[in-house]
């Protein structure tokens, strides 16, 4: 899944010049199968950082996320697919002479790719929702934006069972300037079919969706609670045709975000994210499970001043997590990975990282058993930020 940002940069079209490709720098650390097991880095620029990811047919893997233009001075997509060992074997770049980022990737049934993301290069406000699609070899096929006057951004999207695609992520209002959630479901070619907002507090929005065998659509996010500035971790179901079904909020004494979601066999749904204090300045990685009709089942902090951004699930049912340490007052940060039970017990946990900024952003359990997670390193690679690549085995160890 992909980086939460609350103050957007969304985006619309066009293909940028790329650099030559650059592999990988060498793993730092290696368990018993290199050829399974790695930490790595991508080094394009100054500035490279992975946002989602997802596993191959052939064991390789597809990434999206942002990297630094200099010759534009600003950011653009940065889309690469690497080969089972985490080597990468191309790259491209998207965007304009403004801000334009990454945010998700899907494979789709034709064995090309579409992403989401936001522009201000090609939009007809502030920023746009942009949907690229490209083929099996990262050139673009198509790309449209979509958004009115104000802030507009996709953060998450997927093939839908029937064709198309479905996106989510936030579109502010113009005149009032509430955000709302947004849903856009196009056709095969990226036109619009519909479009839905939900919510229109001072700020609501969608960080993730997933569509259920029903062909509905589940959502999780944030709503803004009225009169106190805090947020509540929101989940809502959605139907085919984007009407709602029902919504939940999973709140507290703090301000809570989901991040990330995924829907288990049993129906019952698993959101990672983060709550957070402003006044004792702590943040939480929290676990929320849900059952089909949205009711709470678990709801747990898992660590301390940390924040969750990715879920997915293990071959024996259980959840893996990823997300990074966030101690105020410190510009260093760790990797974590976590097992964690569906009653929100943690098997086991993984502080990754060296002396600097080390951050995941997504994570999916893979074909072999193994888990790669995605983000970005600041300790390990040429010491700017640079896009991490990590593969370990099931019980996250990698040297």
């Amino acid at each position: 899944m992909k980086q939460f940002v609350l103050l957007p940069i969304c985006l619309a079209v066009l293909l940028s010049a790329c650099a030559s490709p650059t592999d990988p720098d060498t793993p730092r650390r290696r368990i018993t199968e290199p050829t399974r097991y790695f930490l790595g880095t991508f080094h394009l620029s100054e500035y490279d950082e992975a946002q989602d990811v997802e596993e191959l047919p052939d064991g390789g893997f597809i990434v999206v996320g942002k990297t630094w233009m200099a010759h534009t001075a600003s950011i653009d997509i940065l889309l690469l697919r690497t080969d089972a060992e985490g080597r990468v074997l191309w790259h491209k770049t998207f965007g304009g002479v403004y801000r334009d980022e990454g945010y998700a990737v899907a494979m789709t049934r034709d064995g090309g790719f579409i992403i989401t993301g936001s522009t201000e290069s090609y939009t007809n406000g502030m920023n746009d929702l942009w949907l690229i699609k490209v083929d099996g070899t990262g050139n673009m096929q198509w790309s449209q934006s979509f958004g009115g006057s104000s802030y507009d951004c996709g953060l998450d999207v997927q093939e839908c069972e029937n064709g198309g695609y479905i996106a989510v992520g936030y579109t502010q209002a113009s005149i009032t300037g509430a955000w709302y959630a947004w849903l856009l479901r196009t056709d095969p070619l990226g036109r619009e079919i519909w479009s839905r907002r939900y919510g229109g507090s001072e700020r609501d929005l969608g960080s993730a969706v997933r569509e259920t065998s029903d062909g509905g659509f589940i959502v999780t996010g944030l709503a803004q609670r009225s009169g106190n500035n805090l947020s509540a971790m929101w989940l809502f179901k959605a139907a085919p045709d984007g009407a709602l079904i029902w919504e939940r909020t999973v709140d507290g004494v703090d301000s809570k975000s989901g991040f990330d979601l995924v829907e288990a066999p049993d129906g019952s749904i698993a959101i990672t994210g983060q709550s957070d204090s402003p006044s004792a300045q702590a943040s939480g990685m929290v676990f929320v499970r849900l059952d089909p009709a949205g009711d709470v089942l678990v709801d747990r902090v898992l660590a301390q001043d940390a924040i969750g951004m990715g879920i997915d699930i293990a071959a024996d049912g259980s959840f893996i997590l990823c997300g990074y340490t966030n101690p105020y007052g410190s510009d260093g940060s760790d990797i974590l990975l976590l097992n964690v039970e569906s009653n929100g017990g943690t098997r086991w946990q993984r502080n990754i990282g060296g002396t600097r900024l080390d951050r995941a952003y997504s994570v999916i359990t893979t074909s072999d058993k193994g888990i790669m997670v995605v983000g970005s390193t600041r300790s390990f690679g040429h010491g700017d930020l640079d896009l991490l690549l990590l593969k370990t085995d099931g019980d996250g160890r990698y040297e």
